[in-house]
């Protein structure tokens, strides 16, 4: 999990904090330039833009490859894929101008008919343009990883005394169905023991969740708010599954465990 006490992972916690630090480098750039300090504003202008474009490469477009692209149905309609999708566009023309600016004002390697002589409504558009995209992004995160509600009392059974009664189940008779509740960011029980036989069933009650394994015998669709998933598992085993979208097939982050006993 993240170091920020949401449902975010350690990349997107990095990434939110890198890409702030980033958008503060920018103005100090630009007051750099005020002062007519302009190595140093090149300088940092620059490292900025190629920074980006390394989190983009490593962090930003492996997520939005995974989890917005394909949604894009429901962009124009559920905003946990509508911000990711204005972040990104936005984000990808931020990019481009930063980099068109650095090319013109450090090289000679774009076209006498293509470069500009008046660098402060570039830099300033720019910079106005890349902290827009900077809010989106946060805004991202907040519905991503910190917006999530938890479900109403009365859809949830009053939970038995220990402290490890959240977190374990007693195991079922075979042929019974089990629930798991999938909200803020965890799996509630956590690890379940069933026999051979047994249907759990995952109620997602807020935010958007999967349920897989790394092998793909237990793969679900995206759940929203009030989904369900299915499965039966005939096969004895122990099965450790988690929410690709918050955690990871090693067991980190928003992940569960199911034991299956022989009948």
């Amino acid at each position: 999990m993240g170091f920020l006490g949401t449902g975010a992972t350690f990349t997107a916690d990095l990434n939110l904090i890198v890409q702030l630090a980033m958008g503060a480098a920018l103005v100090t750039g630009m007051f750099l330039a005020r002062r007519k300090n302009y190595r140093l504003h090149a300088r940092c202008q620059a490292s900025v833009v190629l920074l980006n474009l390394l989190m983009i490469g490593l962090i930003m477009a492996p997520q939005f490859h995974k989890q917005v692209e394909p949604n894009l149905r429901l962009v124009t309609s559920d905003r946990y894929y509508t911000l990711p999708f204005i972040h990104a566009a936005l984000g990808t023309v931020a990019e481009v101008l930063g980099l068109y600016v650095i090319l013109v004002a450090g090289t000679e390697m774009i076209p006498k008919s293509l470069r500009f002589d008046n660098y402060k409504p570039w830099m300033r558009t720019t910079l106005a343009l890349w902290w827009t995209v900077i809010g989106l992004g946060v805004a991202t995160y907040v519905v991503w990883y910190a917006a999530e509600q938890p479900a109403e009392a009365a859809q949830t059974k009053p939970a038995p005394k220990g402290p490890a009664a959240a977190d374990k189940q007693k195991e079922p008779a075979a042929g019974d169905t089990v629930q798991i509740t999938v909200e803020n960011f965890k799996f509630t029980p956590k690890e379940v023991t069933i026999k051979a036989g047994t249907t759990v069933v995952w109620t997602d009650k807020g935010g958007k969740h999967t349920v897989e394994t790394a092998d793909g015998y237990i793969k679900s669709d995206a759940l929203s708010a009030d989904k369900t998933y299915s499965k039966k598992f005939d096969k004895p085993g122990t099965y450790t599954y988690y929410c690709d979208f918050h955690g990871d097939k090693s067991g980190t982050g928003m992940s569960g465990k199911i034991t299956v006993t022989a009948k």
